[in-house]
């Protein structure tokens, strides 16, 4: 058979993503156990995810420098035993904080899953939190963050947040290199009492899982309860947002500018958050978008330009970043007014939702192809109380959403005067 290879070959959007099933289990304990079993390799992921993010610390650095701590020596294993036992087994350990929760996961070999559940615990429940070592992890954070505090894209991104939430607020507030000098090893034992427990977790576990990883998973976490057996909730601050819309931040020795503008929004349980992130991919989420296509790619003015909703679990807020040369600040700010407004006033062609409707629908395939990446997506949802629907609703809106809407949107949301914007730098 001859093929015709000046012929493209048929082209066809799926009309659902292949969403793999969930099986939630609830332990003796009354932890919950989420598993997703999609995997071929006898290999295995474990996430155990806590309600112990930055908004939970009485003070600065607190709930970062304690997750991070844990392996760094156990009632049983001193740090350097944990990092030899868990290369010996084939197995890692990763953690990861922000505002609302923290997350520490594993991954590792099915034969081997039972001694890495077991360093697991210790790492999890027994923490020590030596103070030879604290004083290591000190010094080398602080001196990092005064190197970071030194970037205006680091200025820029805090002090958005910080304007648009207010300084005091949990998620507008943040530290500073003098902060690491406070933290001791009781602070950390005290914030990880609080909130390290069972009736403040869940577990994800995702690969080749059959019931004897369950069992394992079970004896070593979900039979008695452990930790804290009462849940906290700290109180949220009202959002208090700068009345000031431009405000500039000079740095003299900077070859570069930062650029921020935002303003607040929701988060993903919000009705318009499908439609809006539809609106954000076609304004500055992805590589072909229309701020990329006019201030990177026609005028010069930078190397990249983004926008981005940023979700937490009971806000969120919109965000526009780059970097520019010095001589370009105002160019580019009308440049991107110029882009917003383009929105607003002119309904989106044919053509361009087309691509954009591709775009988002192949991220989405990209996003669940694998189970390491559906554990990401699952955990993520996890913290506003969602599912996998969530995903189906993004698919969803993707597949249905109109010019009509794109442009209400634009218009309901992306009114110029509402937005806040930071530069920092020399211009």
């Amino acid at each position: 058979m001859n093929l015709d290879r000046t012929i493209a070959p048929g082209f066809k959007l799926p009309d659902k993503i292949p969403l793999p099933a969930v099986n939630d289990i609830c332990l003796q304990n009354g932890l919950s156990l989420s598993t997703i079993n999609t995997g071929t390799a006898d290999i295995l992921r474990f996430s155990i995810v806590f309600n112990a993010g930055t908004r939970y610390q009485s003070q600065f650095l607190v709930a970062g420098s304690t997750l991070n701590m844990l392996a760094e020596g156990t009632v049983k294993y001193k740090s350097e035993e944990i990092s030899e036992l868990l290369d010996f087994y084939g197995a890692s350990v990763d953690f990861d904080i922000d505002r609302d929760w923290s997350c520490i996961t594993f991954y590792s070999l099915a034969r081997h899953f039972e001694k890495v559940m077991e360093i697991a615990e210790q790492i999890i429940k027994y923490p020590v939190f030596p103070e030879r070592e604290l004083n290591i992890y000190k010094q080398n954070q602080k001196q990092q963050l005064i190197i970071d505090r030194e970037k205006v894209s680091t200025i820029a991104r805090e002090s958005l947040v910080s304007a648009l939430f207010g300084k005091n607020h949990i998620y507008g507030a943040f530290s500073h290199p003098d902060d690491y000098d406070k933290l001791n090893p009781l602070l950390l034992s005290e914030f990880h009492k609080k909130y390290y427990s069972s009736i403040n977790a869940f577990i994800v576990v995702s690969g080749k899982i059959s019931e004897k990883e369950i069992k394992i998973i079970s004896d070593f976490f979900g039979k008695d309860t452990w930790g804290n057996p009462q849940k906290t909730e700290p109180e949220l601050p009202k959002i208090l947002t700068s009345p000031e819309k431009i405000i500039c931040i000079p740095k003299t020795d900077s070859l570069q500018s930062a650029i921020r503008i935002g303003k607040v929004l929701f988060n993903k349980n919000h009705h318009d958050y499908c439609g809006m992130f539809f609106l954000n991919t076609v304004l500055g989420g992805y590589f072909g978008s229309r701020l990329m296509k006019n201030i990177r790619e026609e005028k010069g003015y930078t190397y990249g330009i983004y926008s981005n909703i940023v979700c937490m679990r009971d806000s969120g807020y919109l965000t526009i970043s780059t970097e520019v040369s010095n001589e370009y600040v105002k160019p580019a700010l009308n440049e991107i007014k110029n882009e917003i407004l383009r929105l607003q006033q002119q309904k989106i062609t044919k053509d361009e939702l087309s691509l954009v409707k591709n775009y988002i629908i192949g991220d989405i395939l990209r996003s669940i192809d694998g189970a390491w990446k559906i554990a990401d997506i699952y955990i993520d949802v996890r913290q506003i109380n969602a599912n996998l629907k969530h995903i189906e609703q993004i698919f969803d809106e993707a597949l249905k959403i109109t010019p009509d809407k794109i442009l209400d949107l634009a218009n309901k949301y992306l009114n110029t005067d509402t937005l806040t914007t930071i530069i920092s730098g020399k211009y």
